[in-house]
């Protein structure tokens, strides 16, 4: 029997063969990642994302004590060290919700992509209990919180206030609404209440005057976890395949309170 020929390699096309539909050379399949980054550019929003650590103002590490009333982390048991703005993009937003006698807290999660980096070109990384602040927007929000007088004569809420919208006292059943320049002003995102216009505070009972706040403050988010661990892709930068960042994608709750040990 003999031995077949060994096929040199070229065909000749009959005259009725068709073209092939798969091109001589396939073509580059990286993802471009700028590409990504550049989509949500334009297409997103602004926020400011505000790093988180532990705060180590801590009794012991043996049971995790922290500091009663701590003013280093205002006893949420976070430092935020660094801010930095960046733009992103809100892929799924839940729309759960908790009433409390105190208020309305957000508390659905949401899933926001960003880019694998700032403006500046260094790297964005975020972490669990990282906060997000949309910058360019408001929401109203409202809290009832007793009067309690300071050594400067302000009152936070649970978010730094952008305007307030109305804040009012029932005593004996009389409804006293106050105005803002005259019974108080805001300053640093806190009211800070006029001397002689403030609420009334019982210094027997302890006990200051039940007031309604409702006011206007930036959306906070707060970073619970990444969805993926590192994503990654390979791409071909001056016909070499270069290792590239792709944006990342991290699931966010608006309203979160990290619950933190009391000092033995």
């Amino acid at each position: 029997m003999s031995k077949m020929s060994k096929p040199s390699g070229t065909f000749t096309a009959s005259a009725k063969s068709t073209a092939s539909m798969m091109p001589g050379i396939l073509p580059d399949p990286s993802i471009k990642g700028l590409s990504f980054d550049q989509l949500i550019e334009n297409r997103g929003i602004r926020f400011t994302h505000r790093r988180a650590a532990p705060c180590p103002n801590m009794r012991s590490l043996e049971n995790n004590s922290h500091a009663a009333n701590c003013e280093i982390c205002d006893n949420s048991g976070i430092l935020y060290y660094e801010e930095k703005e960046i733009v992103g993009i809100f892929t799924g937003n839940s729309l759960d919700r908790l009433f409390e006698q105190q208020g309305m807290w957000e508390v659905g999660t949401a899933v926001i992509t960003f880019p694998a980096e700032y403006e500046d070109g260094t790297q964005a990384d975020f972490n669990e209990y990282d906060q997000l602040v949309i910058s360019d927007f408001e929401i109203r929000l409202w809290e009832l919180k007793e009067y309690e007088p300071t050594s400067n004569s302000r009152q936070k809420m649970r978010y730094p206030i952008t305007a307030v919208d109305y804040i009012a006292s029932v005593e004996n059943n009389v409804l006293t609404p106050y105005t803002e320049g005259t019974h108080f002003n805001i300053v640093s995102g806190e009211i800070e209440w006029v001397s002689g216009q403030e609420p009334t505070y019982n210094t027997a009972t302890q006990r200051g005057t039940v007031l309604v706040v409702s006011y206007y403050a930036n959306p906070v988010y707060t970073v619970l976890q990444t969805l993926r661990e590192l994503r990654v892709t390979q791409e071909m930068v001056d016909g070499t395949k270069t290792a590239r960042r792709l944006p990342q994608e991290v699931l966010v709750k608006r309203d979160f309170k990290r619950r933190i040990a009391d000092e033995l």
